[in-house]
């Protein structure tokens, strides 16, 4: 067995081997190569195969983008292409490759229970960009008005998915972070498409995100607001986490924020999985003056009865997502209904106080 290193054209050879050349033809490659262009008589002689086959070979090689073929000479020409043209289409896709699968390593595990303590600003906008992509039904977000423009694209994708966004902008101590929030709040064109219902919030609350009531992450508002902050953030996976994480910032933090826009009524029929959305969609068209009527996959709470259709018109609303709120508590989110022999209160999947819960509901006009 030989000591002596491989010589420069095996190595050449074997990398490019690596890169998914066939023994073949890398010799043939390397023929064509180092003569620059030549006929495929001169290039079969020296790798060492039939003509035909060089042919061959070389078809694929130019497909690739490493040879050029002249079959319009007379003998057909083989060329080389320049290697920092014919491997640049090369380094451009496994650049592709790399983004795509650092993209799959980084992506949140998909366990059903998952926290993940973060300490990178960089790190927690694409946690918040891919919880927000991922998003079905809603979106609950609070963060600094001046980190807006890193979720931006992410919420306008949510709510052209016809995801209901909720989103508090807070300002920080300083008159920089608070003139942010003025023109955001001055040019609501700006906020126009990113979200369902925007507020301002209070300088120093902490930054947080809930999605369909299942994923998130919390922060100290330093964590974003400040450039130079050393806290930690969390991002989890969990039910039973984000329903406290909801209900705190709906109770808590919502109500006491000045509402700076609204949308429009969404187009009828719509259907939600969602109830909080089903309120809203209510809501909004009860205040143009519109009769609704809902289709509710529903049934009474308490029981293990079948969940069935229960269809009705909406005559009120319990609810504290649009200004003027008029619910008890910032959980508080349900409709009356007439089903036409009763009126019931619905709210909910998992709700406990009102007559049923629903599990999907249509709005349509009455």
């Amino acid at each position: 067995m030989s000591d002596q290193p491989p010589s420069e054209t095996e190595t050449i050879r074997a990398k490019l081997q690596q890169y998914g050349f066939s023994e073949t033809a890398a010799e043939t490659y390397l023929a064509v190569v180092e003569r620059g262009s030549a006929t495929a008589s001169t290039v079969a002689e020296a790798a060492g195969v039939s003509t035909s086959y060089v042919y061959d070979i070389c078809d694929d090689l130019a497909a690739d983008g490493f040879v050029a073929v002249d079959d319009h000479r007379t003998p057909t020409e083989i060329r080389a292409v320049p290697p920092a043209e014919a491997f640049g289409a090369l380094r451009t896709d496994l650049d592709t490759l790399e983004s795509a699968v650092t993209a799959r390593y980084e992506r949140p595990t998909d366990d059903d229970e998952t926290f993940e303590v973060v300490k990178s600003r960089a790190t927690i906008g694409k946690r918040l960009v891919s919880h927000i992509d991922a998003a079905e039904s809603e979106v609950i977000l609070q963060l600094p008005a001046r980190r807006l423009p890193v979720v931006a694209d992410a919420l306008r994708r949510a709510r052209e998915r016809g995801v209901l966004v909720l989103l508090t902008l807070g300002a920080h101590e300083g008159d920089e972070s608070k003139s942010d929030l003025e023109s955001i709040s001055e040019t609501g064109g700006r906020l126009d498409g990113l979200a369902n219902v925007v507020r301002s919030g209070l300088a120093g609350a902490p930054s947080l995100l809930a999605t369909d009531q299942e994923r998130g992450f919390v922060s100290p508002a330093t964590m974003l607001s400040w450039d130079h902050d050393q806290t930690r953030a969390i991002t989890f996976r969990q039910d039973a986490v984000a329903a406290v994480l909801v209900g705190s910032y709906l109770g808590n933090y919502w109500p006491i924020g000045e509402e700076l826009l609204v949308t429009r009524p969404s187009s009828l029929p719509v259907t939600y999985e969602m109830f909080r959305h089903t309120v809203f969609a209510a809501e909004l068209q009860m205040r143009t003056g519109t009769d609704v009527s809902v289709d509710l996959y529903a049934r009474r709470v308490g029981t293990d009865d079948p969940f069935e259709t229960v269809t009705g018109t909406v005559v009120d609303a319990r609810q504290n997502l649009v200004e003027p709120a008029n619910s008890d508590f910032g959980f508080e989110n349900s409709l009356i209904v007439d089903t036409g022999t009763e009126r019931i209160s619905v709210g909910g999947y998992g709700a406990f106080l009102e007559d049923y819960e629903c599990k999907q509901a249509t709005v349509r006009p009455a």
